[in-house]
């Protein structure tokens, strides 16, 4: 269970490095359209092709597996995680006294990610979320439209705010 849990952190901490770095990189690398052609029908389903929302997932997952530890534990009084967030914090060297600091300082680093993914954002997630061959021209000519609206309304309020 141990090693279980252990490679569901290793997941979560390389989709996390996918979706804050690497993705984003990925993007503009014109070698890599075919990967994103591939995954895009599970990026589409699982997190609408948004980095926030796949944090937001991340977050779902990681409170399901708590959550779910802790209705176990009332049943299952010898199973016990402290092995678990021994090692792990052993191996961050994190003094025994600030472990619960270091995990809530986890939480804040999570939301702050969430932030920086959120003012990153510059379209719906219904418009992110569309798969590249649902795009027809008409589609194409909205997104663009869509774009430019966006842009004069950004431009609008800094000009409000400068005045």
């Amino acid at each position: 269970m141990t090693y279980f849990l252990l490679a569901l952190a290793l997941i979560g901490a390389v989709l996390l490095v996918y979706a804050m770095w690497l993705r984003p990189w990925l993007k503009t690398k014109t070698w890599a359209q075919g990967f994103f052609a591939w995954i895009e029908p599970f990026e589409v389903a699982v997190f609408k092709k948004s980095e926030t929302m796949l944090v937001s997932r991340l977050l779902e997952l990681g409170s399901l597996i708590v959550g779910g530890y802790d209705s176990i534990a009332i049943f299952a009084t010898s199973y016990d995680m402290t092995p678990i967030t021994t090692r792990l914090f052993d191996l961050l060297h994190v003094a025994p006294d600030l472990r619960g600091v270091a995990m809530a300082g986890f939480v804040f680093a999570l939301a702050r990610i969430m932030s920086f993914l959120r003012k990153r954002t510059t379209k719906p997630l219904e418009v992110v979320a569309v798969a590249s061959k649902d795009v027809t021209p008409a589609v194409a000519q909205a997104l663009v439209a869509a774009e430019v609206s966006k842009d004069e309304a950004v431009a609008a309020v800094n000009d409000a705010k400068a005045a």
